[in-house]
């Protein structure tokens, strides 16, 4: 299962953040915070488990944008199906627009408050 780890992150440079994900450290750094704030305010009562860290849902959403890959190749790679990268990808996308982090996309095209 490939797990870009927070030790992997701290040891790229600028240019690497740029041609792996599409993003700074900066933004990728606001975009994991948002997404943090994102889901606590919706499990307020009860976080759930999931299989997927933030920082994983983060990453596999930058490369599905960036790289153009398919979700079947991204589900092969964390080892779950298409459908938990699917839910999870839109998710992400729609917590960073609401957050104003990214624009419109092909697969993100609701903003909702």
């Amino acid at each position: 299962m490939r797990r870009i780890t927070e030790e992997h992150l701290a040891d790229l440079c600028e240019a690497d953040y740029r041609n792996l994900m599409g993003v700074t450290r900066e933004e990728f750094g606001r975009m994991l915070q948002a997404l943090e704030e994102g889901y606590r305010r919706e499990h307020k009562r009860k976080p759930r488990f999931t299989k997927i860290t933030m920082l994983d849902k983060l990453v596999l959403t930058l490369i599905y944008r960036h790289e153009y890959r398919s979700m079947d190749s991204i589900a092969a790679e964390y080892e779950v199906s298409r459908d938990t990268i699917e839910v999870n990808v839109h998710w992400v996308e729609q917590t960073l627009l609401n957050a104003d982090l990214i624009q419109k996309s092909v697969t993100c095209v609701y903003k909702t408050n």
